[in-house]
């Protein structure tokens, strides 16, 4: 298993990793509207497009792309802010560590780029996922208005 840098022939891929999660796994805690819209958002030619200005990265595993996640910054040279978006693994492989990895990967780009934070908005589904690797609540215990925790992970 490796992790590398995101090239455009993999979005096929990546965007049936991240739609199989929407219905597969995250459709138990969301309405099928919020489904729906979402899955539209992460078509092929979203994912491309997205990936010009995100750090986004694949994990490869007998020459299949089976998790991918990407850095964001939403915010401005003068004070960037960094989110990890977009944090999917085959719903077969969760639980094997794969999004850890991903995860820490997206994490170290971010110390690279001396983000002082990374933010993330997490699922309902992964709250605790995100807990276990250190990542707090921002605003409390709270659901933003798209069913999602705001969380953080502040630099040591």
């Amino acid at each position: 298993m490796r992790i590398e840098r995101f090239q455009d022939f993999q979005a096929d891929a990546v965007s049936s990793i991240i739609r199989r999660n929407l219905t597969e796994v995250n459709s138990k805690d969301y309405p099928e509207d919020i489904i729906r819209s979402l899955f539209e958002h992460f078509a092929p030619e979203n994912i491309l497009k997205n990936a010009q200005s995100q750090y986004t990265f694949v994990v490869i595993q007998d020459s299949e792309v089976v998790g991918t996640a990407s850095l964001a910054d939403f915010g401005s040279a003068e004070s960037p802010n960094y989110y990890a978006v977009t944090i999917f693994v085959l719903p077969e492989l969760h639980g094997q560590g794969i999004g850890t990895k991903l995860i820490k990967a997206v994490e170290l780009k971010a110390w690279e780029l001396e983000a002082k934070k990374i933010t993330v908005r997490a699922s309902i589904t992964a709250k605790g996922f995100y807990q276990k690797l250190g990542y707090q609540f921002r605003d409390g215990e709270v659901l933003d208005d798209n069913r999602n925790y705001v969380m953080e992970k502040k630099r040591a």
